[in-house]
């Protein structure tokens, strides 16, 4: 749709694919789609992410723009978010990862963006039409993936949450008053980097480690489409590529021996091979591909210009894909039109 055209101003859905610090670029993107002359979208309905992009769209969810958005992204305290503890990187990442499985513990980020959003919960994102009593992760507008590496499991949050309950407890997790704050931790719980979550799964009584989702899908633009009915509006991917692995420091592992180094090299292939292989007709046409240029996924020592690049990079992108999406060539993943009302 050319911006020399008739403007138009929709509603849809989102979903963000994760990458670290890169994200901020995701923040530029949706700046893009809020501003374009020709096909803008003004709010965003439902909205999903892995990892980092957990991070966007519950910000999203929580009555935030892109304006704010792109504000609070580069401004974070990137730094600080590298919570090895006492010793710094090299002795307490050390201790950390030996004892809790991961270099940094991943607290100060969960204070940051929990005091971010007012400490919300997930009742309160929960949809206009969802059915008194459901928990099921299709009752709520924001939904996110996290990994249970111990029984090998893709979960949806926070509906898939109701069959695992905390240490200690004896009540199962109740997704409604889960805090948004405590699943996109799980979300982004990148191996090596920041321990790992531990929860009790409800039927087998037995530990589980809950890690970064995308492990299993970090782009999972399906989340939304159904089969039964057409879509009354379009989900629109925002899927990064370039940028750098960096998961842990790779100067980190090399002090240590070959299985640790070997299994992040495992977590970025996993990150990227089934998502791009479920890349199909469909899902490329409504996926906006966002620059990440040579920024690396842990890489929080980003300067301001770097910062303003990925946000320029990011919105370039999306008037890019606008400026040649048509909606009447939109298809969801059961290749079915939109039918707007």
């Amino acid at each position: 749709m050319p911006d020399d055209g008739p403007a138009t101003s929709i509603d849809a859905d989102a979903v963000f694919q994760g990458g670290g610090v890169k994200g901020i670029a995701l923040a530029g993107a949706l700046l893009g789609f809020a501003h374009h002359r020709g096909l803008s979208v003004k709010r965003w309905v439902n909205v999903a992410g892995t990892s980092a992009g957990s991070i966007i769209a519950a910000y999203l969810a929580t009555g935030h723009g892109p304006e704010e958005l792109e504000k609070v992204i580069s401004s974070a305290p990137y730094e600080r978010f590298e919570d090895f503890g006492p010793g710094g990187k090299w002795l307490g990442g050390a201790l950390n990862l030996a004892s809790h499985h991961g270099l940094a513990r991943g607290e100060y980020f969960h204070r940051w963006f929990d005091e971010l959003i007012d400490g919300r919960t997930f009742e309160s994102v929960r949809r206009d039409d969802a059915v008194a009593g459901n928990t099921d992760s299709d009752a709520y507008r924001l939904r996110m993936i996290a990994a249970d590496v111990t029984r090998r499991e893709l979960l949806v949050l926070p509906g898939d949450l109701q069959h695992y309950r905390l240490p200690g407890a004896d009540d199962p997790i109740d997704p409604d008053g889960l805090k948004i704050a405590d699943a996109v931790r799980m979300s982004m719980s990148i191996p090596f980097f920041f321990q790992p979550i531990t929860l009790v799964h409800g039927e087998t009584g037995k530990e589980s480690t809950i890690v970064d989702g995308g492990l299993l899908s970090n782009f999972p633009v399906w989340l939304f489409d159904v089969g039964h009915r057409a879509p009354v509006r379009p989900t629109f991917g925002f899927r990064l590529y370039g940028g750098r692995p960096g998961t842990p420091p790779k100067s980190f592992l090399e002090r240590f021996d070959w299985p640790v180094r070997f299994g992040a090299d495992l977590f970025h292939t996993a990150m990227d091979a089934w998502d791009i292989h479920f890349m199909s007709g469909t899902t490329r046409v409504r996926t906006c591909p966002v620059p990440s240029d040579d920024v690396a996924t842990t890489e929080f020592d980003l300067s301001d210009a770097k910062k303003r690049l990925l946000v320029d990079g990011g919105r370039e992108a999306a008037t890019k894909f606008l400026d040649g999406f048509d909606l009447a060539e939109y298809r969801n993943t059961f290749g079915r039109q939109l039918e707007m009302p």
